[in-house]
């Protein structure tokens, strides 16, 4: 009697690799100026004792002062964060693809995608507790853990359709945020009673402590502070639905090697970059002509801008991703700068880390209190310099074919006690491919 024919194992969406093999040059550019941006995103949480403005840095300043304020709003505040959204979830296929390649059975891949977010998440917290209230690890850890068990074994079709939908709701709330601002104006206008009990809710709450602990001298009271808003943001920034709709547009992108392949995508990358930088800059304009003084508002909308800025960040931050791959697609043979850039982004988590290693030491009260003496545009001088410090160390790595310190601890944690390469799956077999970039 004849055996019953099994049927043939199903392939996961995301296994098959893109044709080409090596390691790709755009997620690594990418990953490299990202850096940077981040640098300068971040430079404003360090500073203290000054008044601030809705982004944190001083509400006075110089002209420049004020010109790299509006700068800053455009292209990057609330920008960065979901290109490092989109760059986590581009890597995290990578990093399966990587496995299977290598006869790792699924399941096994799922645990240590679990294993690798639990992890981020446990940096992010001593990241905060010793250095950082604004970590990001944590969140995108949390994020990592809740898609994909939700998600990653979906078709792309239905990331494809998630993305797109969260998108569309943070917009529509950023549209509501402006139309509620609008609404208060209209409000107070018709009863200046409102607008007296706003008022002497704003000037109540312009006393709070400092919640980031940059301006506390007290290193343990400081790092208390840091660990509570580290509690409270990290699962809040969940809600932040830019940052989902990222991941899932990165998945969905490196499942058809889009940034392995940015010739054979140059259209698709051409339509991304202009449309998601075009919107995204355009949300930012508000928030920067009211740090230029250009639009004048009353305290209690400062906000509005900032919202509509935020809630339509996630177009430029896809659109800078977009932008690098037309670069490599451009210059497939990186030049000077280009080695450079891919350096740190091969290093990425050790680069982000550095940053706060040199920054918040040098401008906290806790240490050598910079922070209250620079402004605008004394902050992103350290800032930009601290990230040509952290090129030039990855660099010397590069030339010594060294990991960054952070990622060889992450993957040593990731990989401790796994077992050798499980029994085949039935899936197809290895690709001489299958080693996707960054996700060694």
């Amino acid at each position: 009697m004849a055996a019953t024919p099994q049927p043939a194992t199903r392939p996961l969406p995301w296994y098959l690799p893109p044709a080409a093999s090596g390691r790709s040059l755009a997620p690594d550019l990418a990953r490299g100026f990202m850096l940077l941006l981040i640098a300068l995103a971040n430079s404003s949480w360090h500073l203290w004792g000054q008044t601030p403005s809705m982004s944190n840095h001083p509400a006075d300043g110089s002209a420049l002062d004020r010109a790299l304020r509006a700068v800053l709003a455009v292209a990057v505040e609330g920008r960065v964060y979901p290109m490092f959204a989109f760059l986590l979830g581009y890597g995290m296929v990578q990093f399966a693809r990587s496995r299977a390649g290598r006869g790792v059975h699924p399941l096994e891949i799922r645990r240590l995608l679990r294993r690798r977010h639990w992890f981020l998440v446990l940096f992010g917290f001593v990241h905060a507790l010793l250095l950082f209230a604004g970590d990001v690890l944590g969140a995108y850890g949390l994020l990592g853990l809740a898609l994909v068990g939700l998600f990653f074994n979906r078709s792309d079709k239905v990331i494809l359709g998630w993305g797109i939908a969260f998108t569309a709701l943070m917009a529509l709330g950023g549209l509501l945020g402006a139309a509620s601002g609008g609404w208060l104006e209209s409000a107070i206008t018709a009863d200046p009673e409102i607008g007296r009990q706003v008022q002497e809710s704003i000037a109540s709450s312009s006393g709070s402590f400092d919640i980031s602990g940059s301006g506390e001298p007290n290193y343990l009271l400081a790092a208390l502070y840091r660990t509570l808003m580290w509690l409270v943001a990290s699962p809040g920034s969940m809600l932040l639905l830019t940052l989902p709709a990222s991941i899932l547009f990165g998945w969905w992108a490196a499942r058809r090697g889009v940034l392995e392949q940015p010739a054979a995508h140059r259209r698709l990358l051409t339509w991304v970059a202009g449309v998601g930088i075009g919107v995204g800059w355009a949300a930012g304009v508000p928030s920067a002509l009211h740090h230029m003084g250009a639009l004048p508002l009353p305290e209690y909308l400062a906000w509005v801008p900032l919202t509509i800025a935020y809630s339509f960040g996630g177009f430029a931050g896809i659109g800078y991703a977009a932008l690098f791959g037309l670069v490599a697609a451009r210059r497939p043979t990186p030049g000077r700068l280009g080695l450079a850039l891919t350096a740190v982004g091969r290093r990425s988590l050790s680069a982000y880390l550095w940053q706060s290693i040199i920054m918040a030491p040098l401008l906290a009260a806790w240490g050598l209190g910079l922070g209250q003496h620079v402004n605008t545009a004394g902050v992103l001088a350290i800032a930009t310099a601290t990230w040509l410090a952290g090129l030039g160390l990855c660099v010397w790595l590069d030339a010594r074919q060294q990991a960054g310190p952070f990622e060889v601890l992450l993957r040593r944690l990731v990989n401790r006690g796994r077992p050798a390469v499980p029994p085949a799956w039935g899936g197809p077999a290895p690709h001489a491919g299958a080693g996707a970039p960054g996700s060694r």
